[in-house]
């Protein structure tokens, strides 16, 4: 299958008089046609800023990118023209943003903020790009679709928000989807819902997905690759069973471990020590090393690299070079 996204070293770096913060610090990530990866981390580990970068919305002033490439279909998106970066943007990448809430204009109806998107990029007059609305928010399961069109944002709930953000995002057939925290507010049975939908387009349409979340749940449920990132780094790529059946990165171990099981006896959370370090503050080394169980000499003086395991599987740590320990203490 042919790649429709590749990120080659993206450096999103926010400049001042007085410092450079590394938000995104070297970041390599590869979609495929019709492809669901999940990219996931905490909070502050830089995947918003990574997503924001793909799709030429870096927070300005301060916020630029400083190197690497972004291909879509071959074509760099770092090279465009904000006009033409414009005319990609909707059409060929969509996002579904994190609060519905603060990402549609409370002074126009739904209705009018996705015939504005339809009119834009694909050229049709208002009564077609009305019934083009219409059947869109059918589509995401709105039974009284024609009613729904003419309400503002704050007389939905969080869940017919977020469906009317997915039909928005859906309105152009983009070739990627980048859905950021697709689920977060919602309640267990709606977020359910916008899964199930976010599967079913994406087979309808062949998009692929970048799913940028801290929500494992949501990953194995979605995803069929899973990118970890740490303090502006991927630490981690491998197929969603793969690492779930054996985390390579001790990050992604604890990551793992941290998820409450709901069978079997109430025991403590597990938990991993520490905090994501401040990107003014990297630690030298392994950005992980403070926080890692299992960190020798070497880990808090050199910088390990993404190394390659197997043809898909990826990840940086000294635990699997040549000559030091097989790995962390699950494997």
């Amino acid at each position: 299958m042919s790649a429709l996204l590749e990120v080659k070293n993206l450096k999103t770096y926010f400049v001042s008089k007085k410092r450079v913060v590394p938000a995104v610090d070297g970041v390599d990530i590869t979609i495929r046609k019709g492809e669901t990866v999940g990219l996931v981390g905490e909070s502050g580990c830089g995947k918003s800023m990574t997503s924001l970068s793909i799709i030429g919305l870096v927070p300005s002033p301060g916020g630029k990118i400083v190197d690497g490439q972004i291909l879509l279909d071959g074509v760099n998106l770092v090279d465009l023209s904000e006009n033409n970066m414009c005319k990609v943007r909707g059409r060929d990448i969509a996002m579904i943003f994190q609060e519905p809430m603060t990402s549609l204009n409370p002074v126009l109806t739904v209705g009018e903020q996705i015939i504005e998107v339809i009119m834009y990029h694909l050229q049709l007059n208002r009564s077609d790009a009305t019934q083009k609305a219409i059947n869109l928010l059918k589509m995401v399961g709105f039974p009284r679709a024609d009613k729904i069109i003419k309400e503002y944002p704050h007389r939905l709930s969080g869940g017919m928000r977020q469906r009317v953000m997915i039909a928005m995002a859906m309105s152009c057939n983009p070739k990627l989807l980048i859905a950021d925290e697709p689920t977060t507010a919602l309640d267990v049975t709606i977020q359910a819902q916008v899964l199930e939908l976010m599967k079913e387009l994406s087979r309808k349409f062949e998009t692929s997905i970048l799913l940028v979340t801290h929500d494992l749940g949501v990953v194995s449920e979605l995803a069929e690759r899973v990118i970890v990132m740490y303090a502006g780094q991927v630490v981690e790529e491998a197929l969603v069973d793969d690492i779930f059946d054996k985390p390579y990165h001790p990050y992604t171990e604890g990551l793992i471990d941290s998820v409450p099981l709901i069978e079997g006896a109430i025991t403590r959370l597990n938990s991993i020590p520490g905090n994501v370090p401040s990107p003014e503050e990297m630690p030298k080394g392994c950005r992980f090393a403070p926080r890692c169980r299992v960190a020798f000499d070497r880990c808090y003086s050199e910088e390990p690299t993404l190394q390659s395991i197997s043809t898909s599987r990826f990840v940086r740590c000294f635990l699997y070079e040549e000559g030091e320990v097989n790995g962390c203490s699950r494997l």
